[in-house]
């Protein structure tokens, strides 16, 4: 999995395969590095939607440019 280190921003016209692309890799990342720090951890013997509304949670209150600043 490829760290993603550029700043990434909401296009203003649609939305290309490489922005998609880019921006999965992002979240992918994210939701990887929240796994191995173990904040998700806890939640692993409740429900799984509670570990959904975690990083749902979580992705709402980071930007994007602080989402590519902790991953480098």
């Amino acid at each position: 999995m490829k760290l993603v280190a550029e700043p990434m921003e909401l296009p203003s016209g649609p939305i290309t395969c490489g922005h998609a692309k880019r921006f999965q890799e992002a979240v992918a990342s994210y939701i990887a590095q929240v796994w191995m720090k173990g904040i998700a951890e806890h939640q692993v013997v409740s429900s799984s939607s509670s570990i959904c509304n975690l990083l749902q949670a979580d992705l709402a209150r980071v930007s994007i440019r602080e989402l590519n600043s902790a991953l480098s």
